[in-house]
């Protein structure tokens, strides 16, 4: 019984050291290694984003960071239940999912709340915002910033959609929180939750008929050879927000912090002025592979959805955060 209680013992301290922050391998100035985790393509905005952080960082010395694509690593949700129990990981989460922490944070991925993306950069420096990010550390999440943007997302099918009337029916991928799935079914569809790294595959076996997305994801993960339509009804501006767990973060030099939250802050401003041109290319490029980018008018969309606020007891600080901005 005591050699058993030995090696259990060896086998925590192992484990501990692997995942609340005994990922260094110089002394407590680093480098420390760390996983950055999506379940997109190579060809993805947020991929090439996290490629081009993992480079700044591992030059600066203090760092030695890997990017794992296509949900290699395991789905959003399961990389950052492993990051909140220790595992060195980097994984994109939303304010959509965020919310189940801290219910007030989704709010800003509400359907048509912004206009212009850009207006978060400044809402994330708020002390109403900072009070949310404090509290996501009760629960072992460290939200290194939130200013992540990979584009409006639109309904992508096998069909022309003008109103909420022709998404009647139609089995819609969509991310599983309350934000995505009250929204979508709003507008008509039947919310699927599923993970993206299924969706294609999904389609084609019209196991469901289509999927709700941006553009460089749908383009990255060639949905636009399952599907005919993206129907431009731009509902969500998606927000991108990298976290990784406190423990692992705690257990870095204050450089190595900063650094750190910094280079995701300003690698997120860069991309949210490369989106649009990016976006435009993709589609004209799905279009000359015989998609259809059709236009929609969004005020239906707008109105249908507009009731989801009061749902999810939004509609007051909804006022709020445009005060804010």
């Amino acid at each position: 019984m005591k050699k058993l209680f030995t090696v259990i013992l060896v086998f925590a301290v192992v484990v501990s050291m692997v995942f609340a922050g005994g990922n260094r391998e110089a002394g407590t100035d680093g480098p420390y290694k760390v996983q950055f985790s999506t379940e997109n393509g190579a060809e993805d905005i947020e991929s090439q984003a996290l490629y081009e952080i993992r480079d700044i960082l591992n030059e600066s010395g203090l760092f030695e960071c890997e990017v794992f694509i296509g949900g290699a690593l395991g789905s959003n949700d399961d990389t950052l239940e492993q990051a909140i129990q220790g595992a060195p990981i980097v994984t994109i989460s939303d304010p959509g999912r965020l919310m189940s922490f801290v219910n007030e944070i989704g709010i800003i991925q509400m359907p048509y709340i912004f206009d212009d993306i850009s207006v978060i950069n400044d809402l994330i420096e708020t002390d109403l915002f900072k009070g949310w990010e404090k509290e996501l550390e009760n629960y072992g999440v460290k939200l290194i910033t939130a200013n992540w943007y990979s584009g409006p997302r639109n309904f992508v099918l096998n069909k022309e959609v003008n109103t909420p009337a022709d998404l009647k029916g139609q089995k819609i991928r969509t991310i599983g929180s309350p934000v995505f799935t009250e929204s979508v079914n709003a507008m008509g569809a039947v919310a699927t939750p599923m993970s993206w790294s299924e969706v294609y595959s999904a389609i084609e076996q019209t196991a469901i008929d289509g999927c709700e997305a941006q553009t460089p994801t749908v383009y990255a993960s060639h949905i636009y050879e399952v599907c005919k339509y993206l129907n431009k009804t731009e509902h969500f501006l998606l927000i991108g927000c990298p976290c990784t767990g406190t423990a692992v973060f705690n257990s870095w030099s204050p450089e190595a912090q900063d650094l750190f939250v910094r280079t995701f802050k300003e690698i997120g401003i860069k991309y949210q002025g490369i989106i649009e041109n990016m976006i435009a290319e993709e589609e004209a490029e799905m279009a000359a592979q015989g998609m259809i980018i059709h236009e929609v008018d969004q005020s239906v969309f707008k109105e249908a959805v507009e009731p989801v606020y009061e749902k999810l007891g939004y509609t007051e600080l909804r006022d709020q955060i445009l005060s804010l901005i």
